[in-house]
């Protein structure tokens, strides 16, 4: 499998645009509604969903899935985020992370190249902590209350398209994905 030969399956339009600027070029991508598990175990969600995107489209494929672990809450709501963040919004995970006396957090977003019968794992992992309430008005999802280690106590909200795509869990993943379809990999 090659990165340029793969279908990125997504219907978040700034996942997309994310994926294209960390890997410098334009994806074809495809929207599908693929039924995920519903799991604490990030692997078996990704996995699970390349195998789906690529029944659906018999063609190579590209998804990825990420997982915002609260170190006060063992690890909750890993990658039943979206969940979460649709019941309560970012204002509601900062409360979560706040009602704990840990408001530490890690994200960890995984992609997975899948061509029927090889799946191609990449991981990109981000530690920090979760602010106290939602801060910027750039980014997506839960990036508001997402401060990453390094990142002088802003959130990914506050940051400028490249200065989070520098750093971010989305990149780290790609980057280790590609660097597998290469047989670059540590």
């Amino acid at each position: 499998m090659r990165m340029g030969e793969l279908v990125f399956v997504t219907s978040n339009l700034d996942k997309l645009r994310e994926a294209e600027e960390v890997l410098g070029v334009s994806l074809d991508h495809h929207a599908l509604d693929l039924d995920e598990i519903q799991s604490l175990d990030l692997e078996s969600v990704v996995r699970h969903k390349a195998r789906s995107a690529w029944e659906r489209l018999r063609r190579p494929v590209l998804v990825e899935d990420t997982s915002l672990e609260l170190a006060g809450a063992a690890g909750f709501p890993g990658p039943l985020v979206r969940w979460l963040l649709v019941s309560v919004g970012p204002s509601g995970i900062a409360r979560v992370a706040h009602a704990f006396a840990d408001p530490r957090a890690t994200v960890r977003c995984m992609a997975c190249a899948c061509d029927g019968g090889e799946e191609i794992l990449g991981l990109g992992v981000v530690r920090g902590r979760i602010a106290e309430a939602p801060r910027g008005r750039k980014g997506f999802g839960w990036d508001s209350v997402f401060e990453p280690e390094g990142a002088r106590g802003r959130t990914y909200a506050e940051m400028s398209r490249a200065e989070k795509n520098a750093i971010s869990h989305r990149r780290r993943a790609l980057e280790s994905l590609k660097s597998a379809l290469l047989g670059t990999a540590p």
